[in-house]
């Protein structure tokens, strides 16, 4: 692993984090999805399973009147999403599974590399991915489909079968996870709803199932975060899925995540055992992840790795669910074990932090000392699409952007920073307004130079970020630079994909005072 030690700006990362190629999701172009094959096939569901594990009725199917024809997101074009991130170290190196994703590696948890596999699309579409290596073999499945199997964590994918009962029967479960115990022993957790469960997986025959599945838990209302809503206001129902499981200092911690991936208050609780099917009781502290306020919310579906230096990192899903409730970003924060085992993520940093392997004890504090400069500042531009003016690069979500009129070929967003700061950062988030897959229309990168100014008046402009030969698609994009003091910043936008038309979700600048120093 190639991994940087020195506590410096440069060795920062942000959330979102930065993936190169972000996926896209088809929102108003047809998505297309595999049915393996299956046709009429009936295949036992999770809500035959909780019939048969003495569930009432009336607590299986919790979610009706929850969607209605016509209400919603209107999408008005494909968009740029990826969530339900899962990470893996295998062999010393990271691997980054992702909705509707290709195949992400890394030597150091900041900087990935996309790999495309034409057999991995089709499994990682379905939503949620989940990826172990058992007996030299590298096994995946997604949200409802078979098991597949690889001689590599990149691929290519050959399908194995069906998800298979101990009775012979198969079946379709959402939102898998496999869990290689350190026994060597495989297990299976998965749930899409109002429970969990979990079952041993056959070595020998490994869609099979050794046990049959064990209902470990479901949803409690008592539990204030499982409720369903944006304030957790329904105490009828609960979306219970996402299911994690990791091993720390002998105990069990399977991670849940609820109630809605497109609210802000997207959380992951966590039951704790001393085995791996249980019994399980509530984590105290639930949720361990879960960021209501500011620009990165939500906090849900995501995993658990162990970094460098023997530290802990919690990757989660940010809502922005604009075009569609499924248009989301990914998170990463450290996690904290505290005294009494429970877990403690730092969920929602929206400033720099330290890669990891810096620290020493990231979870007790990662921030680099730089603050956001840009949040609410004056602003202005060459010019804005009706809806879309300055002011929503810099306001604190991401569900507005600037717009530069159709007509404007020289894009020029400006920000007065009100004071002189010593800037050492920025972070832009993209929109891709008109992305039409059906249509040809494909994403791309931007090209762009920031410039900052140290008076308030003039044209004495000097150049922080050159980006004006950029190649690489960054939906996200974080750079760091010189520390140069400043009052104003210019971003000059030179370039973006052909037929796209360009807008900004997020101009941030990251710095400090002078007198903080």
């Amino acid at each position: 692993m190639n991994i940087q030690t020195e506590k410096s700006i440069q060795n920062t990362y942000i959330n979102p984090i930065v993936l190169p190629d972000y996926p896209c999701l088809e929102v108003k172009s047809v998505r297309k999805l595999s049915d393996w094959g299956r046709g009429d096939k009936k295949l036992v569901s999770e809500a035959d399973l909780m019939r048969e594990s003495g569930v009432p009725e009336a607590e299986i199917a919790p979610m009706e009147g929850v969607f209605s024809p016509g209400y919603g997101c209107v999408p008005e074009n494909d968009v740029r999403a990826t969530a339900d991130p899962s990470c893996y170290c295998f062999d010393g190196r990271y691997y980054l599974y992702v909705t509707s994703g290709m195949v992400y590696d890394s030597d150091d948890l900041v900087h990935w590399t996309p790999h495309y596999d034409e057999t991995w699309l089709p499994i990682s579409a379905p939503m949620a991915p989940t990826v172990e290596k058992w007996n030299g073999k590298f096994y995946a499945a997604a949200n409802r489909t078979p098991l597949f199997v690889s001689d590599s964590p990149l691929g290519p994918w050959e399908k194995v079968g069906e998800w298979t009962l101990p009775d012979g029967r198969e079946m379709e479960v959402g939102d898998v996870m496999i869990f290689k115990d350190d026994d060597n022993r495989c297990y299976l957790y998965f749930g899409l709803g109002v429970s969990i469960f979990g079952a041993e997986m056959d070595p020998e025959n490994p869609n099979h199932l050794k046990t049959f599945p064990k209902l470990l838990f479901r949803f409690d209302p008592h539990h204030w975060w499982e409720r369903f809503g944006g304030n957790n206001e329904d105490w009828k129902k609960g979306f219970i899925e996402g299911s994690w499981m990791v091993k720390l200092n002998g105990r069990y911690y399977l991670t849940y995540s609820c109630s809605g991936t497109e609210y802000y208050n997207y959380a992951m609780g966590a039951y704790i055992s001393d085995s791996p099917l249980g019994d399980f009781t509530l984590m105290e502290g639930s949720p361990f992840s879960r960021s209501r306020q500011g620009f990165v919310r939500g906090g849900g579906h995501g995993s658990i790795v162990r970094g460098p230096k023997d530290t802990l990192w919690c990757f989660y899903t940010i809502p922005v669910c604009v075009d569609h409730n499924f248009e989301r970003r990914i998170g990463m924060d450290p996690v904290e074990i505290l005294p009494d085992g429970t877990l403690h993520a730092r969920t929602g940093c929206e400033v720099p932090q330290y890669n990891p392997g810096v620290l020493d004890e990231p979870g007790k504090g990662n921030e680099a000392g730089l603050v956001p400069l840009t949040l609410f500042k004056p602003s202005k531009c060459s010019s804005y699409k009706s809806g879309h003016r300055t002011l929503y690069a810099f306001d604190e979500a991401m569900h507005t952007w600037w717009e530069p009129e159709e007509s404007d070929k020289a894009p020029t967003i400006e920000v007065l920073l009100q004071a002189p700061y010593n800037v050492s950062a920025v972070r832009l988030m993209w929109k891709d307004t008109g992305l039409f897959l059906d249509g040809g229309i494909v994403p791309g990168p931007y090209r762009y130079v920031i410039e900052g100014n140290a008076s308030a008046m003039g044209d004495d402009w000097f150049t922080l970020v050159n980006a004006s030969e950029n190649e690489t698609d960054l939906a996200v994009d974080y750079r760091t630079f010189e520390t140069k003091r400043a009052i104003r910043l210019r971003m000059r936008l030179l370039g973006w994909p052909k037929g796209i038309r360009p807008a900004l979700l997020n101009f941030t600048a990251f710095g400090i005072a002078p007198e903080a120093e």
